[in-house]
C-alpha cells in the first residue's frame, strides 16, 4: 500500500506546486434584470456574467439577448427561453461544458496517450475539482483513497463478505470526509464544509474503480488508471474554469456543438501513433525513403 499512496502524494503536491493554492473562483458580477428582447436585439456580450461556480444550480437570471432567428441561431434561442422560464444558467453553461471537456478527454487519450478509467470518469471529476477547487479536491480525493485502501486492508482480516466490507468501508469514508469538512471550516486556505454531496460521491466512484481494479487487474495497472483519470480530470477542469470558456458556449452554443462534431470526426478516424508511444516503439518508426 505504501508503494501506491508514496506515488499519489508525490503527484499531488507537483500539481499543488503548479496550480497553487487559490481556490477555483471567479468575479461576480451584478446580475441585471430580465427584459424582453425585441425583434431586432443583437447579442450583448457584457450581458452574460461571469459565473461564480457553475456547478451550483443558481436560478439567478441574466439579460441574455440574441438578434432575429435565421435558423442558425435556434439554439441560442431555446437558451433565452430556458433563461425566461427559470432554468438555471449554471446549469445551462455545465451541460454546454460536458461534451467540450469530454472531447479534450478523447484527444488527449487517443492522440496524447493518457489513460484513464473510461471517458465520463475523468468529467466527474473535472466538474468535482471545478466545485472543490483544485487544491481541495486533491486533499479530498487523497483522504478517500486513503482511508479506502486501509479500510480494505483491515475488513480482509475480518474474511467478511464483500458488499457488506465496503459498506463498513463507505461508514469509515464517510465519518473522515466529515472531519476533514469540520477541520478545514477551520482553515482560511482550503474550506470545502460548503460543497456539496456530488463532488464527494463522485470521488468516491474513482476510488471504489480503483481498488475494483486493483481486485480484477493488478495494482500497478490501477495506479497507472487512477493517475491518468486525474490528468485528465484537472485538464478537463482547467478548461472548464476560464469565463471565457463559460461565455463562449453561452454565446455560441452552435458553434459549440459543431466544433465537438468535427473534433470528434476527425479523433475517431485518428491512425497515427500516440505521443507517449513515440519514444517506446522509436526504433520501431523508419523513415520514409527518399525517391530521386
Amino acid at each position: 500500500m505504501k508503494k501506491i499512496v508514496a506515488p499519489l502524494l508525490i503527484v499531488f503536491g507537483v500539481l499543488y506546486l503548479l496550480l497553487g493554492t487559490r481556490p477555483i473562483e471567479a468575479k461576480a458580477v451584478k446580475i441585471l434584470p430580465t427584459k424582453t428582447a425585441t425583434p431586432t436585439a443583437t447579442l450583448i456580450p457584457t450581458a452574460i456574467p461571469t459565473i461564480t461556480n457553475i456547478t451550483e444550480a443558481k436560478s439567478n437570471k441574466i439579460d441574455y439577448k440574441v438578434g432575429k432567428w435565421n435558423g442558425l441561431n435556434s439554439m441560442r434561442w431555446m437558451i433565452r427561453l430556458a433563461i425566461e422560464r427559470g432554468v438555471s444558467t449554471n446549469t445551462i453553461v455545465l451541460l454546454l461544458l460536458l461534451p467540450l471537456i469530454a472531447t479534450l478527454v478523447s484527444f488527449l487519450h487517443y492522440v496524447v496517450g493518457l489513460s484513464g478509467y473510461g471517458i465520463f470518469m475523468p468529467t466527474m471529476i473535472a466538474v468535482a475539482f471545478l466545485a472543490t477547487g483544485f487544491f481541495g479536491g486533491l486533499l479530498l480525493f487523497a483522504l478517500i483513497l486513503i482511508i479506502s485502501l486501509v479500510g480494505d486492508f483491515i475488513l480482509k482480516k475480518l474474511k467478511i463478505h464483500f458488499w457488506p466490507a465496503r459498506a463498513i468501508n463507505l461508514m469509515f469514508i464517510s465519518v473522515a470526509v466529515f472531519g476533514l469538512m469540520l477541520l478545514t471550516s477551520f482553515v482560511d486556505l482550503i474550506d470545502i464544509s460548503s460543497i456539496s454531496i456530488f463532488p464527494i460521491l463522485f470521488m468516491i466512484l474513482l476510488a471504489e474503480e480503483f481498488v475494483r481494479t486493483q481486485l480484477v487487474k493488478s495494482k500497478s495497472e490501477a495506479k497507472n488508471l487512477m493517475i491518468g483519470t486525474i490528468v485528465l480530470a484537472i485538464s478537463g477542469g482547467v478548461l472548464m474554469n476560464f469565463s471565457s470558456v463559460q461565455n463562449l458556449v453561452l454565446r455560441y452554443p452552435e458553434l459549440v456543438i459543431l466544433v465537438v462534431l468535427v473534433a470528434n470526426l476527425l479523433i475517431g478516424n485518428y491512425s497515427g501513433i500516440r505521443l507517449t508511444e513515440i519514444k517506446r516503439f522509436k526504433g520501431a518508426i523508419r523513415s520514409k525513403p527518399t525517391t530521386r
